[in-house]
């Protein structure tokens, strides 16, 4: 009976380990989702700031050849 209850404790130990590998490699897996995702947000950030900067500009473009093509109406009239 001493053999059975030694290959119990020893499987029992080794479902233990096995469990806190699983689990260490999914919280490594986590850190590195999050990083992923952390990486990605910045990108998007950034784009998201050409995007709006670029916006301006070309607001600020539209606005000043709308000036010039109302001057230049006028002065045909």
């Amino acid at each position: 009976m001493t053999g059975k209850t030694s290959a119990t404790n020893t499987s029992t130990a080794g479902g233990a380990a096995s469990a806190a590998l699983a689990g260490g490699a999914d919280a490594m897996t986590q850190v590195a989702a999050q990083a992923a995702f952390d990486k990605q947000l910045a990108a998007l950030t950034a784009v998201s700031t050409q995007a709006a900067e670029r916006d301006v500009q070309l607001r600020t473009l539209t606005t000043s050849l709308s000036t010039i093509k109302k001057a230049a109406d006028e002065r045909v009239q």
